[in-house]
């Protein structure tokens, strides 16, 4: 069709508000947004192992939120145990391991995963991010389990500490 671009994907081609950048869209697909840019000199890339605090949404299962590493809390404080991974071992999901990638310590930014870049439900057990609590895992499952959904996923992740 022809359609202008706008509505053809609303949400991540709808353009930005003044002073808001938008998506980048990297080669896999995977779209990237930076809120705030982080400092120091470090960069987080393959081999880097990164600390994130991260929330996960089913964008299209109304933005349900299936991971939230503040509630991920042994502590009791609210803390939160932050998603510690190496960026290229493939322990996790390949949108979230592209997309963190060029980030500096301190850094927010809004992370759009398409479903190939997602969750590999032929394998024996999920990639990280994995749910810790059975309602989010069963909402998670709701929607990559099922090939009639557009298991597209949002990531907000601040990455606390990379090295």
């Amino acid at each position: 069709g022809n359609k202008p671009k706008e509505f053809t994907d609303v949400g991540t081609q709808a353009p930005a508000p003044d002073g808001e950048t938008p998506f980048r869209t990297l080669d896999s697909g995977v779209k990237v947004k930076d809120f705030r840019p982080g400092s120091g000199d470090a960069i987080a890339q393959r081999g880097t192992k990164v600390s994130l605090q991260l929330t996960g949404r089913l964008l299209n299962l109304n933005g349900v939120i299936f991971y939230d590493s503040k509630k991920n809390d042994d502590t009791g404080f609210g803390e939160g145990l932050p998603l510690t991974f190496v960026i290229g071992e493939g322990t996790a999901i390949p949108g979230l391991e592209e997309g963190v990638q060029g980030m500096r310590k301190g850094g927010i930014r809004r992370i759009i995963v398409p479903e190939a870049m997602g969750y590999d439900t032929t394998k024996d057990k999920l990639l990280e991010p994995v749910p810790f609590t059975a309602d989010t895992q069963r909402a998670l499952d709701s929607v990559i389990r099922n090939k009639r959904r557009d298991a597209s996923l949002l990531f907000d992740v601040k990455l606390e500490r990379l090295k």
